[in-house]
């Protein structure tokens, strides 16, 4: 603009432009600097979660490896307490030959069944350290299968939905404030001189194809090692283990699954009220940062006049409410904004404790 030969009345409309519009340009990397702090903060809390719910998923796997241990070596010594005992009934039940002295015999037969007694009862024992070492695997293995599916889905929800709503949380004002600014410098230039718009068109080219989705896709093409979600944890049975039915605890998981349900039920219809304040939120703030006013054609209607175009630039663009009020309404939407926002980023796997 600086090698045209403006008249003066227009240079006048140009320069009421420029000063209103010159500050929201230089507000625009402010705003995106401004909520970055808010949008690392959600991010560190979202990756601490994941942190904590893989934490939990080690613990639950080392508690079910080592029940399932126990549960062995408990087995192994029923076994051996079984063996033991066939082999002292088969001993007391074979008393053929005939002593010579008959009080001999009667106290041999009454120790071995004294010893058969003590190897009943071991046995006895033995088989109930057995089922409650196995109850307490059956257990421990379906607490470690809820914990990895909710850590699997966790980690999903991180990846495909958490991480480009973050994405979007820093688009807040930047593509709407950018947009309207280069839009009002082309009203002004193509208003001024028809010859450059040959030139002028390429350029809002350019402010059309501003799109916040594909530029966040783009980002998340450009780095795939940091945005694409890994492969699923699977089941990593231990020692021979095989998932089978557990008629002993469906009471049990009955009821887990009813609260689960109701649980879930209960989430959903919390988090569609969030996501009606949060919608209503956006939309306010959007109506805030998305203006429509880039186009400045009337302000060259008037006569010529230095005066008649200076009254023109006041009533077209000074005559409107502070731009600290502005920045005050929008900053305190913008809060609220992200507070509620940080709802929706409500820990997947929270439901199973």
């Amino acid at each position: 603009m600086c090698n045209l030969k403006t008249p003066f009345p227009l240079k006048c409309v140009l320069s009421g432009i420029k000063q209103k519009y010159s500050s929201e340009v230089v507000q625009v990397p402010q705003d995106v600097n401004a909520g970055m702090t808010d949008v690392l903060s959600i991010i560190f809390q979202l990756q601490e979660d994941l942190m904590k719910l893989l934490n939990e998923l080690y613990t639950v796997m080392k508690t079910y490896h080592m029940y399932h241990v126990e549960t062995i070596s408990a087995e192994t010594k029923l076994r051996e307490a079984e063996r033991q005992e066939g082999r002292v009934k088969g001993l007391s039940g074979t008393g053929g030959g005939v002593e010579p002295v008959f009080g001999l015999r009667i106290e041999e037969r009454h120790q071995r069944r004294n010893a058969a007694r003590k190897m009943e009862k071991m046995r006895e024992k033995r088989k109930a350290k057995y089922s409650e070492n196995k109850l307490k695997t059956l257990k421990a293995r379906n607490e470690y299968l809820l914990t990895l599916e909710a850590t699997n889905a966790s980690v999903f929800k991180y990846y495909i939905h958490d991480l480009p709503d973050i994405i979007d949380c820093c688009d807040l004002g930047y593509h709407s404030s950018l947009s309207r600014a280069l839009r009002t410098y082309l009203s002004a230039e193509l208003s001024l001189e028809a010859s450059r718009r040959a030139g002028l068109e390429v350029l809002e080219g350019a402010v059309e194809g501003l799109d916040p989705a594909r530029d966040r896709q783009r980002l998340l093409g450009l780095y795939p090692t940091a945005f694409c979600p890994p492969l699923r944890f699977s089941f990593q049975a231990h020692m021979g283990d095989a998932i089978a039915s557990q008629p002993q605890l469906q009471a049990e998981l009955t009821l887990r699954l009813t609260q689960l349900q109701t649980r879930l039920a209960s989430l959903k219809i919390e988090n569609e009220e969030v996501k009606k304040t949060w919608g209503a939120t956006l939309t306010t703030l959007q109506d805030m940062t998305v203006l429509e006013d880039f186009d400045v054609s009337h302000s060259f209607t008037h006569s010529p006049s230095s005066e008649s175009v200076k009254s023109s630039v006041s009533d077209g663009y000074l005559n409107k409410p502070s731009l600290a009020k502005k920045r005050a309404n929008q900053q305190e939407t913008e809060l609220f904004y992200f507070t509620v926002r940080e709802l929706l980023f409500y820990p997947f796997y929270s439901i199973l404790f």
